[in-house]
């Protein structure tokens, strides 16, 4: 490689990391600071097709189809949030406050049990650890107690941070709202003004890059559903083969954290097979673990293939992208580094950009 070369492509090399290092920064930081305006323009943008609709077919002025759909939109978005949020809080609260009375109730007696088994087995080997036993499973037993209360004391206490913010996040959401309503009445000038800062040769590419982000996001939305599906279908085979009453329900419950990349199924599988355990009930607490072992390994095994599929990336770089997404930026990152890698791989198949080969 001669000289030039070399520097070229060192000068492209700084070149694309400092965007990146700029877009990391924007999305990263500036992204919090502005997010109800850019919240607000994406509902804007979702809603303008049915509001351009309304506004043909009944012959009404642009801006009061806009600010109908808009009320219609965060009506609906303000009647599921609050339901599911509601029901999710007090279940929360209830779960942490019955805490205490789950580990006397439950958990308890369990390793009762199991420490009285292992007591009997290990004293009739050798008499001398019945006693060291027996010790060690009162002090395990008092010490747990202890800290479940603590933690049930404690998990209240650290939602006084959450409450505290209570009214900032508020404010931020009728700002949104509110912006909303503004960007609607006056998406297309709006829209216009953008372009008109924006050089006429990316306007093309922009068209391009919008297409491809709604077409990624709605395969995105494919792939994670088959992909809920059929962990719904193993978790209803798992559960009716160990005889659990209302399996389907609890399957899908069960699924539904699955997608969650923060909770996931373990959150309920690992403690319900770990109490049957202890509980004695043996063959169920190893079928309930072998199942979420089954479920976490093809669940593993199929993400990257079904998304890499449907959003056409070989699955080792969906793998890649996820694992650095959610690295960098958490939940965000896990969905939106693969979804940039897409769109960022159009283009270039494409001939919009140059890249790579």
């Amino acid at each position: 490689m001669s000289y030039d070369k070399k520097k070229n492509f060192i000068a492209n090399i700084a070149y694309y990391g400092i965007i990146i290092a700029i877009i990391v920064f924007l999305l990263k930081y500036v992204l919090s600071w502005v997010m109800p305006f850019v919240i607000a323009f994406i509902v804007s943008a979702l809603i303008m097709p049915v509001s351009r609709k309304l506004s043909s077919k009944f012959r009404t002025k642009k801006w009061i189809s806009s600010c109908f759909c808009v009320f219609c939109f965060y009506a609906i978005a303000v009647f599921l949030v609050g339901f599911i949020g509601f029901n999710a809080a007090v279940s929360v609260k209830n779960f942490i406050f019955d805490l205490p009375e789950i580990y006397s109730n439950n958990i308890e007696p369990a390793l009762i049990y199991a420490f009285s088994f292992i007591k009997d087995t290990l004293g009739a080997i050798n008499p001398a650890l019945e006693n060291a036993i027996g010790d060690f499973a009162k002090d395990f037993s008092q010490n747990l107690g202890s800290s479940i209360t603590n933690f049930s004391v404690g998990a209240i206490s650290a939602f006084s941070p959450i409450i505290a913010k209570v009214p900032n996040y508020l404010v931020n959401s009728i700002i949104t709202v509110i912006a909303t309503f503004f960007i609607s009445a006056d998406y297309e000038n709006i829209v216009a003004f953008i372009l008109r800062q924006i050089p006429k040769k990316w306007h093309i590419l922009l068209g391009d890059i919008k297409g491809h982000t709604l077409t990624t996001i709605l395969r995105y939305i494919k792939s994670y559903a088959l992909i809920l599906i059929i962990t719904f279908c193993e978790l209803s085979i798992a559960l009716w083969l160990l005889r659990v009453d209302n399996f389907a329900i609890i399957a899908a419950i069960i699924a539904t954290l699955d997608i969650l990349p923060i909770l996931g199924s373990g959150a309920v599988l690992i403690p319900w097979g770990i109490i049957s355990l202890l509980q004695g009930r043996v063959s169920f607490g190893v079928g309930i673990l072998i199942a979420y072992a089954i479920i976490t390994i093809i669940r593993q095994i199929i993400e990257p293939k079904i998304i890499g599929e449907q959003v056409g990336l070989p699955p080792i770089l969906t793998l890649f992208a996820m694992f650095i997404g959610a690295n960098v930026m958490g939940i965000v990152g896990l969905f939106g580094f693969p979804i940039t890698l897409v769109i960022i791989k159009k283009l270039n198949d494409d001939g919009k950009i140059k890249l790579f080969k």
